[in-house]
């Protein structure tokens, strides 16, 4: 009994041992970031940084929102973010339960177009983009970037709701086929409040997708009335040197929302995940 009790403390004490080295790697970062963006010029610029400031100031914030148009970035990012999660939810409720309950020629050349457009890197197609948004008109627009995430983001969501669609057994639509619904009121009325937790889950990485994308949103927009939240992070970096506590406190703004988000949905998230898996 000693024996198999000393066995279980060890490998507790080794469990929670790792997960505690795990957890400060995780989160050292984000603690630097949010002291940075407290520690006043002077000390942060020191050659030995100390771990815990010895004063705190809100200077660098105080700058951000009186001398910076800081926030006119943080406003395009929550406008073209939501609208694209939107649009993208949407277009990928539809186009997995199609490809999970109709049946169709070419249904399943669909559903493997979209892995391989998942998996395609983005960066490959910032040119061709660049000349189709040109072509409509939206050049240096934020709009430009409703039409090009959803390109990004609709794979994955559709990719994640297919394995959600085909969870739910279709004996439940199949009855309300008979009751007389149409496959589109059987989607809205049985399939779409079943999926919630998984809807919520892809709405939460589609959001998240769109808030922290930053190579497109730096081609396509050029003015700073138009440009994004990463877009504008990046413009307190010249060259090689950086304005670390405007770098800072941006950087902490902008987590915010996405952080927000998670906690929002943290209960949809560990219920839709855990039916995801389920096959």
């Amino acid at each position: 009994m000693k024996k198999k009790t000393w066995k279980k403390i060890r490998k507790y004490t080794v469990i929670y041992v790792i997960a505690v080295i795990a957890a400060i790697w995780t989160l050292f970062p984000v603690y630097w970031m949010i002291k940075s963006s407290l520690t006043p010029d002077d000390e942060m610029y020191s050659p030995k940084p100390a771990l815990f400031p010895a004063r705190w100031t809100l200077s660098h914030y105080e700058e951000l929102f009186r001398e910076t148009t800081f926030m006119n970035y943080v406003l395009n990012s929550l406008y073209v973010a939501s609208l694209v999660t939107v649009i993208s939810v949407a277009i990928s409720i539809i186009g997995s339960y199609s490809m999970t309950r109709l049946r169709y020629r070419g249904r399943v050349f669909m559903a493997r177009s979209i892995i391989y457009t998942y998996l395609l890197p983005t960066a490959v197609l910032f040119i061709p983009m660049y000349v189709l948004v040109s072509r409509l008109g939206l050049s240096d627009n934020k709009n430009a970037l409703l039409v090009i995430y959803p390109t990004i983001i609709v794979p994955y969501c559709c990719y994640m709701l297919v394995s959600y669609f085909k969870a739910i057994p279709k004996e439940l639509e199949e009855a309300a086929l008979i009751d007389g619904c149409t496959s589109l009121q059987s989607l809205f009325k049985i399939m779409i409040p079943i999926a919630a937790p998984g809807i919520a889950v892809v709405s939460t990485f589609a959001f998240t997708m769109a808030w922290n994308e930053y190579l497109y949103a730096l081609v396509m927009t050029t003015s700073p009335s138009q440009q994004t939240v990463t877009v504008g992070i990046s413009g307190f970096k010249y060259s090689d040197q950086a304005i670390w506590g405007l770098l800072m406190g941006s950087s902490v703004i902008a987590s915010i929302p996405a952080v927000a988000l998670y906690f929002f949905a943290q209960k949809f998230l560990k219920t839709g995940l855990a039916a995801g898996g389920v096959k």
